[in-house]
């Protein structure tokens, strides 16, 4: 611990112990915040490495910002003090401050030793570098306290400096976080007292949007004209977010403030035109960053009606999709067959949808969705496939033997099971002779006892009308799927800012069945899994680079005794995810 020869005037006010009323030196600033915000960018060359990670860029390179942390002591009389800070991080973005920088006994040049809250004296921790510049080590800076005597006032500064030069020192540039910082100062007779704040580091500086200069557009056959927020967007930069993980989001200039939500909290990435609204209509163009900070610029849309659609009489039609599990699809496309001049609709959740269409006219319906071909898919859904070629369980539904016959030839069989196990297994990324989805008219009655032995339609035929003659109604069957899981399980819910890790599958298990973890990779990344038993022994360990994207962790059965209750865990990054197994 560095010594100071300080009059001694501020313990009355902050002291733990009384020093004495006749001597009582004053902390000028403890009560002064520490400003945060950071408007700069992001520096490559610091707090970047693979073990650093911030979850709001998805980013291996933790922006910051260069702190003033300082403490001001004005003296009336002098006594020895000594001065010590302690610096408490927050380094992997879990709200607690792991990490402690210690003036007494400060880490080696370019590092700290991360994790060393817990330990003894902060004497533990692993060295973590944060200072990745490719120098010498004499060059790299390493945490100081800086001295500035002032009168009969010291400041006392947390401080870079490297072995060169160290009487020359740099503010530190820190990671965003919520930290600390407790300044201890102590006299002469062993009375000490603390002064300690918190602050928080973080992005204040808003992406910049630039808008294209205008569009021209022309009303639909539907009376209405939907135009997109990136239909609008000459580019968009940030210091911090990367740009694919700005969000953008558009309103009808006028409309409201801030950011454009709807209801739900989501950005609103649309706007939509009527006949009422033919003309010059203003826009406001946003975007936001991981923190939330936002901006917007202005533009303009020419709203026209060259091809006459808006002196057509339009009626309305209706058209309604849920699933064999009788939940609501997402994504689903309405594409018209005919007539060939009404374009393709989103669907969200099942529900009606209004389309306006030219009255008294015969439109060929079919929904489409195929994609995210392994989304819902497990090695249960293969046990349900042998369970029913073996006559053990056989399907209750219409519905399953559609999800059964992954290989669309009308027979459910092995070879089915082989096929979605080329899914799992990531041999497949799509089924080459079916889709992902398939989509029954609700109102078709299936011929028994073979529901696959007559074509089953997937298009419907409706008349338009006020009110129309009948309104579409559709069953969406996930082809792989016959647990539902790709409504309720692991992908609908991932995050989307971070590696995703789901619970074993299935669970429990039956003897001589595998387990298989769904995971969700934002990057090409190494990921690690292993299994015990409850004492702790290991009986199963693996390791593979996997792509960005969905991939599924195998224990195989062979590893276990036949039954029992074990502990897996999977490791991605810094992620780290456990759970237990019953078998």
């Amino acid at each position: 611990m560095k010594q100071f020869i300080l009059p001694l005037f501020f313990w009355c006010l902050f002291g733990l112990n009384s020093l004495g009323a006749q001597c009582a030196p004053q902390m000028l600033n403890c009560n002064t915040p520490v400003a945060g915000c950071d408007f700069s960018t992001n520096h490559a060359d610091f707090w970047h490495e693979i073990y650093w990670w911030d979850p709001l860029i998805s980013s291996h390179d933790m922006p910051e910002v260069s702190a003033d942390l300082n403490l001001m002591v004005r003296d009336t009389c002098l006594s020895g003090l000594t001065v010590r800070y302690l610096l408490f991080l927050d380094l992997d973005s879990d709200g607690t401050q792991e990490t402690v920088v210690d003036s007494d006994n400060l880490p080696a040049p370019g590092t700290v030793n991360f994790n060393n809250a817990s330990t003894p004296n902060y004497l533990g921790g692993t060295p973590r570098e944060f200072d990745n510049r490719p120098l010498p080590g004499d060059l790299l800076w390493r945490f100081a306290l800086q001295t500035v005597v002032t009168g009969d006032s010291t400041e006392f500064r947390v401080r870079w400096s490297n072995a060169v030069a160290p009487d020359m020192f740099e503010m530190p540039l820190l990671a965003y976080g919520q930290h600390k910082v407790r300044w201890m100062v102590s006299n002469s007779a062993g009375e000490t007292v603390v002064c300690e704040k918190t602050f928080v580091l973080k992005d204040c500086k808003p992406p910049v949007v630039v808008c294209l200069n205008g569009l021209s557009v022309n009303i639909m056959p539907t009376q209405l004209i939907t135009l997109w927020a990136t239909d609008f967007l000459q580019y968009a930069e940030d210091n911090v977010t990367p740009t694919q993980l700005i969000h953008y989001g558009i309103r009808k200039a006028g409309t409201g403030t801030g950011f454009p939500l709807d209801d739900a909290g989501n950005p609103l990435v649309s706007v939509t035109y009527a006949c009422s609204e033919l003309g010059v209509q203003t826009v406001e163009l946003w975007a936001r960053d991981a923190t939330g900070n936002a901006d917007f610029c202005e533009t303009f849309v020419i709203v026209q009606d060259n091809n006459l659609n808006c002196n057509k009489v339009g009626d309305f039609l209706e058209v309604c999709i849920s699933t064999a599990c009788d939940e609501p699809v997402e994504e689903v496309v309405i594409k018209f067959v005919t007539p060939d001049f009404v374009p393709y609709f989103d669907l969200g959740p099942c529900g009606s949808l209004p389309v306006p269409l030219p009255p008294d006219i015969e439109v060929v319906i079919e929904p489409e969705l195929d994609d995210f071909f392994l989304a819902g898919v497990s090695a249960y859904d293969l046990v349900l496939i042998q369970k029913h070629i073996d006559g053990i369980d056989p399907f209750n539904t219409p519905y399953q033997w559609i999800a059964a016959d992954a290989n669309n030839d009308k027979v459910i069989d092995t070879t089915d099971i082989l096929e979605c196990r080329k899914l799992i297994l990531g041999i497949y990324n799509e089924l080459p002779n079916n889709k992902s989805w398939r989509f029954v008219d609700a109102a078709y009655t299936f011929p028994s006892p073979d529901p696959l032995s007559a074509p089953f339609p997937e298009t419907i035929t409706a008349t338009t009308g006020n009110p129309p003659a009948n309104n579409p109604a559709f069953i969406g069957v996930k082809i792989c799927d016959l647990s539902c899981g790709s409504l309720v399980g692991f992908y609908e819910n991932m995050p989307e800012d971070q590696h995703a890790i789901g619970e074993i599958q299935p669970n429990p298990a039956h003897e001589n069945e595998s387990g298989w973890i769904p995971v969700s990779l934002l990057a090409d990344e190494t990921v690690f899994w292993e299994l015990r038993d409850v004492s702790g022994r290991l009986l199963y360990q693996a390791t593979a680079n996997y792509p960005a994207g969905p991939a599924l962790l195998e224990i195989p059965a062979p590893f276990l005794m036949p039954s029992g209750l074990y502990i897996w865990q999977v490791r991605i990054g810094e992620k780290v995810k456990s759970g237990k197994w019953m078998r």
